[in-house]
């Protein structure tokens, strides 16, 4: 499946296989959340000047690289079909925030903000 870095609407049913929180490294603030699917990476960053949400689409990811800039913490290593995506606007029209919901029994939600020149990384169940 060809994908573009704006393609959300094609990840819809697709299958989150682990994620992982990069943390940089001199304060510690969460700067990105990578999602490895089957075929693509979905990695959601901050965009430290705007505070806005960065969303890419990547056919592969340099992971050896990235853990040069950024400590690795992973969130989740089951396998969760998604179901939902959002990008969420505030009032002054910024794109700060995005929200995936999986098609799981406990109906998990991965949210994130960016605030502050970092990410705010929210899980949360629907069915709990």
């Amino acid at each position: 499946m060809e994908y573009n870095p704006i393609d959300l609407e094609l990840l819809p049913g697709e299958v989150v296989l682990e994620a992982f929180a990069l943390h940089e490294l001199e304060f510690g603030w969460l700067q990105q959340v990578v999602f490895r699917l089957e075929e693509v990476w979905l990695v959601v960053g901050v965009n430290e000047d705007t505070d806005e949400i960065i969303l890419s689409i990547l056919p592969e990811l340099d992971v050896r690289a990235m853990e040069q800039q950024y400590s690795f913490t992973q969130i989740a290593n089951q396998r969760k079909t998604i179901g939902w995506l959002w990008r969420m606007t505030n009032q002054y029209g910024y794109e700060d925030g995005f929200q995936l919901a999986f098609d799981d029994e406990e109906g998990t939600n991965v949210q994130l903000l960016a605030e502050a020149s970092q990410l705010k990384l929210t899980i949360f169940q629907r069915y709990r």
